[in-house]
């Protein structure tokens, strides 16, 4: 059955252009034969003088008179016919009684009459000569012109028709994806696990399913149910990508990469034409990844009548993503890999089993794994080795992989800038203030006056001292360079990601957020508003350890979060407040 199917569908796709010029033939030959049966009825209308001017026009336009000629022949009693040409003004054919056939170009003359030229009266000399008088469809093209004439009449149409098939057919090939670099297609990438540092957890989960790709058999004989889909999830700039072509590169496996937007169409359905055409073309170069990035783009269905016209095609192609997935054997080792940031906005039909029901999880790098991030990245540009890459991943928590190429990036081209021959330390000390706080033209830098620099210089180094003292963290960096909104900064680093705080840890961290207000009063005798942030932040820190961590001596192990809005009286809120003072 299944190669009767596959001749069946062989003898179509090999007949389509056979059939396509039957078609025209047709088209063809169908005119012609209406074209002949108009004529055939027309013909039976005519009288037997018009079908013989019509017939054999030559005879007469080969002998071409003056006017004068035809006036004294008519004036004699020697014409027998006279014929109007229709849709050639001023032709006009004529039979001698002695059957010489002769025509005459006259200027304004017309199947309606011929006033004012000089046949004036033609229709009153028929009637008195006893000449006939007729209209006729004659066409004074030369046989050859008239060929011509009749192809471009043809061919014009046809071609404007072919011109606007082939557009058509361009515009939806173009839509469908198969119009060339509508996916990326990589021939086994070259990448591996290692070459991705960190997620280690998400390594392990992949390796799965490279020992499926690389020996797909030993799934089928056990019978175990081969992975077709993996979702990973994670924060932008996590590596994601690189994860999947990591996959292809350790699985010797193609990579075909495309995002959520690809299957957007102009026209309706050529979205689940793009799907058609990606598996097939993932199946065609199997083993192969098929990676679909942002896939929320089209994971969402809409629900119900919700939406319209747009929301009901993407359904469709979220029904075809499925129909193509459920339609994977073991043995076509195609596994496709979707990256989302949004794991919320993913239909709950795309996550079932058999289908995205790998879930692979992607976190934010450690601080050892940022430290090799910035050993990798800083590898790759000329630099003095300089930098302390340990005191680099302190002073970025949060940040991602993408977050640290970008700030080697800046500091190679501001080293490119200012003209020096390698990037050193100061180039990425200052590429992450400018990641974290902003640029480094500040709109305040012309106001400050030199009491605000040196009022702000004690500032900061009373967040210093007193953070270095209370052992509130390791002090990384100390400016007074306005950054942004800042107007100076003191980098103080835990030296460690462990996610508990001790009560003296954060006591000591209250201390130091005060420390820059106190150098002030103290060295100066007066204090500015450059303390309101960190009033701002001490107070909430001092708010959260009293009514929510449990570090008060009065309500003792009470929330505040706990208490319900109903019970939670102005006499409570005043301790809390009273409590977070003394701290």
């Amino acid at each position: 059955m299944t190669a009767f199917k596959k001749f069946i569908k062989r003898v179509r796709a090999n007949s389509r252009v056979p059939v396509a010029v039957l078609s025209v033939l047709l088209v063809v030959a169908g005119f012609a034969l209406l074209t002949q049966e108009a004529t055939r009825e027309s013909n039976s209308r005519k009288s037997p003088e018009m079908l013989q001017f019509e017939r054999a026009p030559d005879a007469w336009l080969a002998n071409q008179r003056n006017v004068s000629e035809l006036i004294k022949s008519a004036d004699a009693g020697q014409v027998a016919t006279v014929a109007l040409a229709n849709g050639h003004p001023g032709l006009v054919l004529y039979t001698l009684k002695s059957g010489a056939k002769a025509s005459v170009t006259v200027p304004g003359c017309t199947v309606i009459g011929c006033s004012g030229t000089a046949l004036d009266k033609l229709a009153e000399r028929s009637a008195a000569q006893g000449f006939a008088l007729v209209g006729v469809d004659v066409d004074p093209r030369t046989k050859s012109q008239h060929l011509l004439d009749l192809l471009g009449a043809i061919v014009s149409p046809l071609i404007i028709i072919a011109t606007m098939g082939i557009g058509f057919f361009v515009l939806m090939r173009l839509q469908t994806g198969m119009g060339g670099g509508a996916s990326t297609l990589s021939e086994r990438p070259e990448l591996k696990f290692d070459d991705a540092i960190g997620n280690e957890e998400a390594k392990a989960a992949l390796n799965r399913v490279k020992a499926f790709m690389h020996d797909p058999s030993a799934y089928v004989k056990l019978g175990a149910a081969a992975p077709r889909g993996v979702l990973l999830v994670g924060p932008p700039g996590t590596g994601k990508t690189l994860l999947a072509k990591a996959l292809a590169g350790e699985s010797k496996a193609n990579f075909i990469a495309v995002d959520g937007s690809y299957f957007t169409a102009t026209y309706y359905g050529a979205g689940v034409a793009k799907v058609k055409a990606l598996f097939k073309l993932a199946r065609k170069h199997a083993p192969c990844v098929l990676f679909i990035d942002e896939v929320d783009g089209i994971g969402k269905r809409s629900r119900g009548t919700e939406g319209g016209g747009a929301e009901s095609e993407m359904n469709r192609i979220i029904n075809r993503v499925l129909v193509e997935m459920d339609g994977f054997e073991a043995m076509d080792n195609v596994v496709v890999v979707a990256a989302t940031n949004h794991e919320n906005n993913i239909d709950e039909a795309m996550r079932r089993p058999g289908r995205f029901d790998m879930l692979v999880r992607l976190a934010k790098p450690t601080l050892p794994e940022r430290a090799k991030l910035f050993d990798l990245y800083l590898a790759k540009v000329t630099s003095d080795g300089s930098a302390d890459t340990a005191a680099l991943a302190r002073m970025t928590p949060g940040l991602t992989p993408a977050d640290i190429a970008n700030i080697v990036n800046k500091a190679a081209s501001s080293a490119a800038e200012k003209g020096a021959a390698q990037v050193t330390s100061d180039h990425v000390l200052r590429a992450i203030e400018t990641q974290l706080l902003g640029g480094e033209i500040s709109p305040v830098r012309d106001l400050l006056t030199e009491g605000t620099r040196v009022r702000l210089a004690y500032h900061e180094a009373g967040h210093a001292m007193i953070g270095h003292w209370t052992g509130a963290g390791l002090v990384e960096r100390v400016t007074i360079e306005p950054r942004g909104q800042a107007l100076g900064v003191t980098y103080m680093t835990r030296g460690t990601e462990d996610p508990l705080y001790k009560q003296n840890e954060l006591v000591s961290r209250l201390a130091m957020m005060l420390g820059g207000r106190e150098a002030e009063l103290m060295v100066l005798d007066s204090v500015s508003s450059g303390a309101s942030d960190d009033l701002k932040r001490a107070s909430e820190l001092a708010i959260e350890m009293v009514g929510s961590l449990g570090f008060s001596e009065t309500s003792g192990l009470l929330s505040v979060g706990g208490i319900p809005k109903e019970l939670l009286g102005p006499d409570i809120q005043a301790a809390v407040l009273q409590e977070a003072r003394k701290l």
